[in-house]
């Protein structure tokens, strides 16, 4: 994998390190790189993240102080050096925008306290107030280079100052929260966190002895702040969770008695294994939630089969039913509008009527289909990932993460979306050395998804090791930590990133067990807005009543992995016909051209 210079790679939260004056300051603006015969020489450190701002400020006032430029008429210059006294007074105050929503170093134009920035401070202190609202409205986030709001030029015009010089002037904020080790953590490494829409919990299993310092195999749960162990634990090897009805169901190559189970499912106080009728000793890779008719699904390897794995449902009387059987293997299955999804490394599939007699036969390119309410199987031809780890929804389209290499002969393709029955690469492996696989994708809100696997990102000033985001709008991709090994498993809990994976430090310095959560994000709780409304019945069964909604509003309704269930318009305060909901947790998102707000309802 590619060589990541730490030099050049300090994190937002190492203030307190000794570093050479350059590094740390180009940590804050990376317009230090175009003046480093500036640039103070020797090592320093910092109490706090705002002494470092603070310093970046004093010189960058000090240089540009310094400069008369010659193209400057006297009332400019004027301006100018007004705005930077004002500036200093700003600097020497030390109040500085809050890093509140992202989980990497950002500009914040205006903080959600009112906090201007350096350049917002200088357009508020120059009287054009309804400029600093236009860009804190439009471009709150953006660096100045992105920033297109109109009249901008023309106030640095007017103040005698250019856009490179304010692109040296704005500073990235660090987050509030940094990564940190949840509780105890594990001593062994955590393949899958699966959040549980019942208690609002999540699932941790992996290959580990010990959870929160305590004895527990393999399996456990955190609530309420607290790493609690299911039972005893689960000996084996733990692929896949889902949670039904409340109930904790794990499937993989599970050890009990001497015989190996393909699932089992937790009471309570115990663990109840299960195994399909003439597949004993089946071992799953992966499995999910059922539709019509069956409880859930399981995708099976068995001696029976070599090479080549079956689709088996549960079904709602508790009998199983084989559906089909592919060449392959199966690592993931989700639900979504366009029907159950199965990935992995397969080529094709043998799908089986009620009958178990042979129904149809095709050929797939490692994505498998079925659709919803009809037995229509169908796969994909154009090109993706050599082998699909991870499938997910995030809105309307189907993201696919699978392992990927740099060489043009071979199979670059490292994420890909599928949207309107096009697939579309999103990132390609033309930065490493070696080949990249990406493990886990995990989705809370707005434009940025994150993901992680084993891959190692530089672009420019920014690196990072096996986890990052992606801008679905701006195709920006941004790390967000530069862990030792690989990340496993991803999951949002109340706006806070869960890690799991084989990594025991991140940034060669902090040491984080396996289990680790990144708190500045923006989940669902922080999107409502001032404007407030009542909710019921909640839980609902056929309607819910929206208090204080006016008629026109657009809602629509999703579930917890995105998918899109039901939208319109709310009339007379009321949703009706939903009646076609299986019970469980849903989101409701109402937006209007004053923005959107989302709220948990539960039927």
């Amino acid at each position: 994998m590619i060589f990541i210079s730490f030099n050049l790679s300090i994190s937002a939260e190492d203030y307190d390190l000794s570093n050479s004056y350059f590094n740390h300051l180009s940590k804050v603006n990376k317009e230090w790189f175009k003046h480093r015969d500036v640039c103070p020489q020797g090592t320093i450190s910092f109490s706090s993240d705002t002494d470092r701002i603070q310093l970046h400020l004093n010189l960058v006032i000090q240089q540009l102080k310094s400069i008369r430029p010659r193209r400057l008429n006297s009332a400019q210059i004027a301006n100018r050096l007004f705005l930077l006294d004002g500036l200093q007074q700003y600097v020497d105050k030390k109040i500085f925008p809050i890093n509140k929503y992202h989980v990497n170093r950002q500009p914040y134009f205006v903080d959600n306290l009112g906090t201007n920035c350096a350049v917002g401070q200088m357009i508020y202190l120059s009287g054009d107030h309804q400029l600093l609202a236009k860009v804190s409205k439009d471009h709150n986030y953006d660096y100045i280079e992105n920033i297109s709001t109109d009249g901008l030029k023309e106030w640095a015009t007017e103040f005698g100052f250019t856009l490179e010089e304010l692109k040296w002037i704005q500073p990235a904020y660090m987050p509030i929260a940094n990564m940190e080790q949840v509780l105890g953590g594990t001593n062994g490494s955590v393949n899958k966190i699966e959040f549980n829409y019942w208690d609002e919990s999540l699932t941790i299993a992996g290959d580990f002895t010990e959870l929160n310092n305590l004895p527990c195999v393999n399996i456990g749960v955190y609530l309420d702040d607290q790493l609690n162990c299911l039972g005893t634990g689960v000996d084996g090897t733990i692929n896949d969770i889902i949670h039904l009805s409340g109930v904790i169901y794990v499937f993989g190559e599970l050890n009990y008695n001497g015989e190996i189970y393909a699932g089992a499912m937790y009471d309570g106080s115990s663990w109840i294994y299960l195994n399909i009728p003439n597949r004993e000793g089946a071992i799953c890779t992966s499995a999910n939630q059922g539709g019509v008719g069956y409880q859930f699904e399981m995708a099976i390897s068995h001696n029976s089969i070599p090479g080549q794995q079956e689709i088996w449902h549960f079904l709602e009387d508790n009998t199983w039913e084989k559906k089909a059987m592919v060449k392959g293997v199966i690592l993931d299955i989700i639900g979504s509008s366009y029907g159950r999804v199965h990935v992995g490394h397969l080529d094709s599939v043998i799908v089986y009527d009620s009958n178990n007699e042979i129904d149809t036969s095709l050929t797939v390119n490692n994505v498998l289909f079925k659709a919803n309410y009809s037995d229509l199987w169908f796969g994909i031809s154009d090109d993706i990932s050599d082998t699909v780890n991870v499938v997910v929804n995030i809105g309307g389209a189907i993201i696919f993460g699978g392992t990927c290499s740099n060489q043009v002969d071979l199979n670059t393709i490292c994420i890909s979306r599928y949207f309107n029955s096009t697939l579309q690469p999103l990132y390609v492996n033309d930065y490493g050395n070696d080949s990249y696989s990406i493990n886990t994708i995990a989705y809370d809100s707005g434009n940025k998804f994150v993901f992680g696997g084993d891959f190692d990102y530089s672009l420019g000033l920014t690196n990072g090791s096996h986890l990052a985001t992606y801008d679905i709008v701006s195709n920006r991709i941004e790390p967000i930590a530069i862990f030792d090994k690989a990340v496993n498993t991803l999951s949002y809990l109340d706006s806070e990133l869960f890690i799991g994976g084989s990594f025991q430090t991140n940034l060669d310095v902090h040491s984080i067990n396996f289990l680790a959560r990144q708190r500045a994000s923006v989940g669902v709780s922080d999107l409502a807005s001032d404007e407030e409304f009542d909710i019921y019945p909640n839980p609902f069964t056929t309607s819910i009543h929206l208090d204080g909604v006016e008629n026109g509003i657009v809602y629509s309704i999703l579930s917890f992995d995105g998918r899109h269930l039901k939208s319109g318009q709310v009339m007379n305060e009321t949703i009706n016909d939903l009646d076609f909901l299986r019970s469980g947790f849903f989101l409701l998102r109402l937006e209007s051209s004053d923005g959107f707000i989302v709220k948990k309802i539960i039927k």
